[in-house]
């Protein structure tokens, strides 16, 4: 009797073809989201991006001339000392030119180094200190790639951890970890990363090191709090009583019944979470304080402290934009992926 009682309260093991159909039918809603699909294609070409750079620096490219930072490709022009510079590819004004040779006079011609521009060994030009904006942007795509996915990767865990268990547990439990989020909610990213990239650990963050220490700070502040709400109300339910009543562990209830039912919403929030991460490593590397390492922020940065050589225009647009719309476009992929998951996963079975 004891046998067959506990045979009718233990839940059935699912099969793998049952596992592999439910994994299909969550592909299938995927795709069946057009947005989610439009991120995977984004975020598809950055990966491609992350990957061409090492080759072709290798096998094509020439380094002196397409590394990120030191490669330079100049040309020298004869230029016209001019009062007023009408074409900045001619022509130079009188008053910047003076600054260097007080000597020179109207009409002199003078010659200036500048970026070599468009071109078969430039697609995308260069920037006015002829550096290679298309090298730029594939050495760009790695470091943000790496701090997106340690920044999902621990923002994932850390959440999910302190929202299960805190829900779960409840009383001392849930109460240190509901202070810890309160307390981590102090903590701005960007303002914590740019502090400690004025002082001596500045060199401590690697991509992955950035990624882990936002995650940590995202994962347990705001994140976790929202999810802790979604867990309390997930406890409150049926399913869960239950698998309390077929005599379920707090393992099995917590990573079988109650994680599952948090990934519609925990897809959506450490993806978008994971756009913060990427914003804010281009803004420490924007204001000089983050650590050396190349990245687009670093394009940014370089664009406007060194925005034009002997009358070029004032303001480098080519940098400045293609480095904003690689930041963007990069956010903006991880967002759409975060639409397509929640469309996934946002099903009865799911919600329960």
């Amino acid at each position: 009797m004891t046998a067959i009682a506990r045979s009718k309260v233990e839940p059935a093991p699912i099969n793998g073809s049952i596992r592999n159909e439910q994994r299909h039918a969550v592909w299938a809603r995927y795709r069946q989201k057009r947005t989610g699909m439009i991120g995977l294609g984004l975020l598809a070409v950055f990966v491609v991006m992350a990957l061409a750079y090492p080759v072709l620096i290798r096998t094509v490219w020439d380094e002196s001339v397409y590394d990120p930072e030191t490669g330079i490709d100049l040309v020298v022009v004869d230029k016209v000392v001019v009062v007023e510079v009408v074409d900045p590819r001619t022509e130079v004004a009188l008053g910047e030119e003076a600054r260097r040779d007080p000597s020179v006079h109207l009409g002199d011609t003078v010659t200036a180094t500048v970026g070599a521009g468009f071109g078969a060994t430039h697609l995308l030009s260069t920037d006015s200190s002829g550096r290679d904006l298309l090298a730029m942007l594939l050495a760009g795509a790695g470091p943000a790639l790496l701090i997106a996915v340690s920044a999902a990767l621990t923002t994932a865990v850390v959440a999910l951890t302190f929202a299960a268990l805190g829900a779960y547990y409840r009383g001392t439990v849930d109460s240190v970890l509901s202070n810890t989020s309160d307390v981590l909610l102090l903590f701005p990213a960007p303002l914590v990363m740019i502090i400690l990239g004025t002082s001596q650990y500045r060199e401590m963050f690697s991509p992955v090191g950035f990624g882990v220490l936002y995650g940590i700070l995202v994962g347990g502040g705001a994140v976790a709090i929202v999810l802790r709400s979604e867990a309390l109300t997930t406890m409150s339910k049926g399913f869960i009583d239950t698998a309390r009543a077929s005599g379920a562990g707090s393992a099995r209830i917590i990573g079988r019944h109650l994680v599952p039912s948090l990934l519609p919403l925990a897809s959506v929030s450490i993806l978008v979470g994971i756009t913060g991460a990427i914003v804010a490593d281009a803004f420490v590397a924007f204001t000089g304080f983050g650590p050396n390492r190349f990245s687009w922020g670093t394009m940014l940065s370089w664009a406007i402290a060194f925005p034009g050589r002997r009358g070029l225009v004032d303001t480098p647009w080519n940098v400045l934009i293609a480095g904003g719309l690689a930041i963007s476009l990069l956010a903006t992929s991880f967002y759409l992926v975060a639409i397509g998951i929640h469309a996934a996963f946002d099903t009865p079975r799911f919600k329960r």
